[in-house]
């Protein structure tokens, strides 16, 4: 029964972090319901709390999110344009901050804790099971019909442009969330607790694969947390050797990473080689690499398309505030002027020059601090983690490079574990209760109280 609450856990994880819309229940979807809950949970919490304040630092984010709302709303309003994609910006976060908040909640109540390495492990478990769907649509026809029976999740134009997707992960919104458990991974893999276990290594090594290999078969997004996690790994594993240290709890992943690339090459090489729907997938999501090994340069398709999609303003007013436009001019009926035919306004898909386009330089920076302050909240509450939340706000302005995804829906759940384990301390200590949670994380949260 513990196993099978620990699976139900993980699946409403999964509908967290990779939202579908049920097609039995399609009003809304499921971050949009998990939100609700989370904002029940939080009443509960504050009933029980018998105080309705909040932590000043969820008001200060809050307020970030609020100035990039203001912001896109001045844009369109100064230039005259429909375009309300970010004015109403600061719903996104109250959303997601809720829903992460349900699932810390329901967390807590499966485990009788709430940790950070407990957090990675359900977000890393919930995307092997959309690897693991993923290729169970890919390679089984009836069971495709079976997953797009329950759900919606634009397959039709996912069929049509030819990518395969999971149980709600696909294109670089699957794969810029597959690239921050990646970093998130790397880091868990490294650290002294979790070595202790050699079970816990080879499961996150295991993970660490599948998620790199079909992840980029989804999205080559995936590749950034990939790239981020070894270099990390390889720099801490250096840093190690380096200061000589005597550690006799450490164990070097590298047996587990041993272990499995002897299971996962072999077959990987045979089903490259006898299977031509597997061939074409892992051409597909490595293809950089396969160019690099058989013409000399890396290069893929979607590396030469962002360097067509370079377009920079022409007008300082556009560096200051932005055209008014992120999605294509094409859609305003009072646009007077040529518009592109295909992608978004300028042609161009690349993120930051979005933004720029948008809402201009001050309204990224708006949108940016919302991301890096997620991340120090996470960081003030659980500073043993804080690399963690580094790389997550690092992946996501790598990430802006290529697409305008975000990763705030990563960082929320932090933030609001963050936010939870301050309000279990605060009734834990005003019932007299003893706490577990170490004195460093004890003290940020009460140093946090609002």
């Amino acid at each position: 029964m513990k196993w099978l609450r620990v699976l139900l856990t993980g699946f409403i994880v999964s509908l967290f972090y990779f939202p579908v819309v049920f097609k039995f229940f399609p009003v809304s979807n499921t971050k949009n319901m998990l939100a609700v809950v989370g904002i029940i949970c939080m009443v509960i919490t504050l009933l029980r709390k018998k105080e309705l304040s909040l932590p000043k630092e969820l008001v200060i984010l809050l307020l970030f999110a609020s100035a990039v709302s203001i912001i896109s709303l001045f844009s369109i309003v100064y230039n005259q344009t429909p375009d309300t994609t970010y004015v109403t910006y600061l719903r996104s976060p109250i959303i997601w901050l809720s829903g992460a908040y349900a699932i810390c909640f329901l967390i807590y109540i499966i485990h009788k804790r709430i940790d950070i390495p407990l957090v990675v492990n359900y977000l890393a478990g919930a995307c092997v099971f959309q690897c693991v769907v993923a290729m169970g649509i890919q390679f089984s026809p009836s069971f495709q019909i079976f997953i797009d029976s329950i759900v919606e999740q634009g397959q039709d134009l996912l069929k049509d442009l030819n990518r395969i997707y999971g149980f709600g992960a696909n294109l670089d919104v699957g794969g810029s969330r597959f690239a921050a458990v990646l970093a998130a991974l790397a880091f868990l893999m490294v650290q002294d607790r979790q070595s202790r276990n050699n079970i816990s290594q080879i499961w996150l090594v295991f993970a660490f694969v599948i998620i790199t290999v079909v992840g980029n078969m989804i999205a080559r997004t995936t590749l950034i947390g990939v790239a981020v996690g070894l270099v990390y790994i390889l720099l801490m594993e250096s840093i190690r050797l380096l200061q000589k240290k005597d550690n006799t709890d450490y164990k070097s992943p590298l047996g587990a990473w041993l272990l499995i690339l002897a299971i996962t090459v072999p077959i990987a090489v045979v089903l490259y080689n006898v299977n031509e729907q597997f061939h074409d997938l892992l051409r597909f999501g490595f293809e950089g690499f396969f160019s690099l090994f058989e013409e000399g340069e890396f290069k893929t398709d979607s590396s030469e398309k962002l360097e067509s999609m370079i377009v920079w303003p022409e007008e300082l007013r556009t560096w200051i505030i932005g055209d008014g436009y992120f999605e294509n001019q094409r859609n305003d009926a009072n646009y007077i002027g040529d518009a592109t035919t295909e992608g978004f306004y300028m042609g161009t898909d690349i993120g930051y020059l979005r933004f720029i386009f948008y809402f201009g330089v001050i309204g990224l920076i708006a949108i940016s601090a919302v991301m890096v302050y997620t991340g120090v909240i996470a960081s003030k509450a659980f500073p043993k983690y804080a690399h963690i939340f580094m790389m997550g706000v690092l992946c996501n302005f790598i990430i802006w490079l290529k697409v305008s995804t975000d990763l705030f829906p990563f960082l929320a759940v932090f933030a609001s574990a963050a936010f939870f384990t301050q309000d279990l301390q605060f009734l834990k200590m005003r019932d007299g209760e003893d706490t577990d949670a170490p004195p460093e994380e004890l003290e940020s949260c009460e140093s946090s109280t609002a």
